[in-house]
This record gives C-alpha cells, structure tokens and sequence, in this order.
C-alpha cells in the first residue's frame, strides 16, 4: 500500500513538472493547450497533496492571500449584473490561484533548472525565428499571425496576439539570459550559447517596438545589477545609456512621444483610466463583479473617446471589477511573494539556482510594472505564465530558504 502510494506521487510530480514545461511553451501559441496543460498541472497537484497529506506546502502566507482574494472575487459577484461572466472569471481565478500554488510547492529540485532553462530558451529561439519570419514575409508559419494593417512600424507579434504581449513574454526571457551571463555557474562555453540566445530575444523585443515593455525592461535590468554587483549595476547602467544614445532618432522621438497625452496611444490609455475611475468610484468597494470590465465600460467612457477596449491598465481594471479592496487584496499578495523570494535570494549560495532566481525575481518585478500600462493579467496565457513563473520563482527561492 505505502509503494503504491509513493509511486502515485512520483507520478503526480511527473505530471506537475511535464505540465510545466509545456505551459512554458505553449503560453506563446496556445490557450487551449494552456487551459489543459494547466488543467492537469492542478489534477496532479491535488491530488498529490490528497495522497500525501502535505498540508505544509499550501500553508504560506501567499497561499493564504490568494484564498482571500478568490473569496473577495467571490463576494464581488453580488454587484454582477452579469452571472454567467463573473462564473467564468471566478474559475479563472481560481484556475490561476492553483497554478500558483502547484508550481509553488512542486517544482523544487535542482534538476529542473537545467530543463527548464533548455525548454525556455528552446521555446523562444522557435517563437523569435517565427516573429522574423512574419517582419520579412509579413505573416508567421506558427498560427499565420500577419503584422498589423497600415502600422508603417511593422511590429512583430510573432504567434501573440499583440506585439506588446510579446514584448512582455521577451522581457522575462531577455533578462533571465542576462542574468546567466553574469553568472559564476558557467564557463566561456556556456556564456556563449546564453550570448547567442540573447541575440535572437533581443532583436525581437526591439522589433516588437513596445514601448511599455522597453521601459519595464529598463526596470527590469537595473532591478538585475542591484541584485548582482554594484558593478553590474553601474555597467548595466551605462549599457542603458549607451544604447539609448545610438538609438535611431526615429526611435528616440517615439519613446519621448509617451508623454504627449493629448494624442496617439498615451491618449487612448488617459481615456480609458478615466473611465475605468469613473467606474471604480460608482462601486468602490466590491466593483461591478468580476470579468464584466467590457459590459459595464461602455457607461462610463469619456464621450470623446470612441473605442471599447480593455483598461491598459490591470490594477485599474482589476479594481474596477473586484473593487479597491480586491485589488489592494492582489497587490498584497504579489510584493509579499516577491518579499519572500527576495529574502531567499540574500540566503541562496551562488550558484545556477541564484541566477535563475535573480533573472526570475527582476523579470516578473518587469512584468508587473508592464502592467500598469497594459492588461497582460487579463490575457490566459500571459496570466498563467505569470503565475507559474512567479509560483516557481517562490519554489526556488522560499523553500531552500528552509533548507540551505
């Protein structure tokens, strides 16, 4: 009985971590090879946990963080005038939550760096070759996605959606080669193959011209030089100076156009933060129900402004559905996360594990800041790989905290 037992784990573990490295690739092409990747990564997870009774690994305060803000997600739905949409978001969250929390307490051994570096790397030289295929022959090989209609930019989306969600993916991918290539870990050799992985990314995220994910990139690296050296960080810093300054001037101007608010995209997103408050202040408290952003905006939208879109903003849209409260709720449990996972980082050895941890850490510190200024959170596949991301950043920071 206890053999059987002890073989059903290894399997569920098995599950959990297969699960996991298709969801690291399908997040660039697929919603529903994430929604059942993702769907087995949580069966594996309970029941594992079921089997074996290891409640400790649901037991950290994150955990307990996002049981509140499924249970306020919960309560938000008496403002619905929306029930089957808010049922459907519930389960998002509560699908996101379990992603977390499998990946969180699940994905701890050493060996899963090496893989999960070579599947991720893997992944993104495919999804990069995909995008310079579409720049030059304006249509990809990898779900026939076609650069935008009348963008003189021609920005790559690669198999995204949009070419800022693929710029976010980038940001992550960019900075966790970078921090490999100031690692102790590796020799010439394996700095050398980071070198030319980081060639194909950071391309790409210049060619997808996001400016959000350009600047949370910025973020990102100096977040990376803090956390290594100061002498990283002050090459680092340089390095940012540098290439803005040979940057062409074309660019230069398009980066300097975020501030004009009274035109263009910068214009767009004032309009709908506008509404979006004009929202938040009618239900400050419960918001108008979860994923019922796009039925209720409509009301409330600057008449000048004519389009129906999401916020560009996920901290906004997010209160304005689940209410400030909900949205304070998530906050809370992000930077307490991150807070764990930085204090780990300080414990941790150099090591390989350090260095995914650093590139992980000073990744997601990008993505949350990307959405500010976009609604990355509200995308299924952005939002797992969120989760997962920041669940095994947890796992590989929280843990050895324990152990180490």
């Amino acid at each position: 009985m206890k053999g059987m037992k002890e073989k059903t784990i290894r399997v569920c573990d098995r599950m959990i971590e297969g699960c996991f490295y298709v969801l690291l690739v399908a997040t660039a092409f697929s919603t529903s090879l994430v929604e059942i990747a993702s769907t087995l990564m949580i069966i594996a997870w309970i029941a594992k946990t079921v089997i074996s009774r290891d409640w400790q690994s649901i037991n950290p305060m994150p955990v307990k963080l996002l049981g509140l803000l499924l249970l306020w997600t919960i309560l938000s739905c008496f403002n619905s005038a929306y029930a089957k949409e808010s049922f459907r978001g519930i389960l998002k969250i509560l699908q996101y939550a379990l992603v977390f929390c499998a990946a969180a307490s699940s994905l701890r051994g050493e060996d899963k760096i090496k893989r999960f570096l070579c599947v991720t790397v893997g992944g993104m030289i495919l999804i990069c070759v995909n995008g310079f295929i579409q720049y030059f022959s304006g249509e990809g090989l990898i779900r026939h996605r076609t650069l935008i209609p009348l963008d003189y930019l021609r920005r790559i989306s690669s198999s995204f959606i949009h070419p800022n969600d693929f710029g976010v993916y980038l940001l992550v991918v960019t900075i966790i080669l970078i921090s490999f290539l100031f690692s102790k870990s590796y020799g010439s050799k394996g700095k050398l193959m980071f070198s030319g992985a980081l060639m194909f990314s950071a391309i790409s995220l210049f060619l997808t011209r996001s400016r959000g994910s350009w600047i949370s990139f910025a973020a990102s690296l100096l977040t990376l030089g803090s956390l290594k050296s100061k002498k990283v960080l002050a090459l680092l810093l340089v390095l940012l100076m540098v290439v803005f300054m040979i940057l062409p001037y074309s660019v230069q101007e398009r980066i300097f156009d975020l501030t004009d608010l009274k035109s263009g995209t910068s214009w767009e997103r004032v309009m709908l933060w506008k509404g979006t408050i004009e929202m938040i202040k009618v239900h400050p408290f419960l918001g108008f129900g979860v994923n019922t952003y796009s039925r209720n905006f409509p009301k409330y939208k600057p008449a000048e402004y004519p389009d129906v879109r999401y916020s560009h903003n996920c901290y906004l849209h997010m209160a304005s559905e689940i209410g400030i409260v909900g949205a304070l709720i998530f906050l809370i449990f992000l930077v307490t996360v991150l807070i764990y996972s930085l204090k780990g980082i300080f414990r941790l050895r150099p090591s390989r594990r350090k260095d995914l941890a650093v590139g992980l850490f000073s990744g997601l510190v990008g993505f949350a800041l990307n959405c500010m200024v976009d609604t990355h959170l509200y995308s299924v596949n952005l939002a797992v790989l969120f989760y997962l991301l920041l669940g095994f950043c947890f796992a590989l920071t929280y843990h050895v905290e324990k152990t180490d």
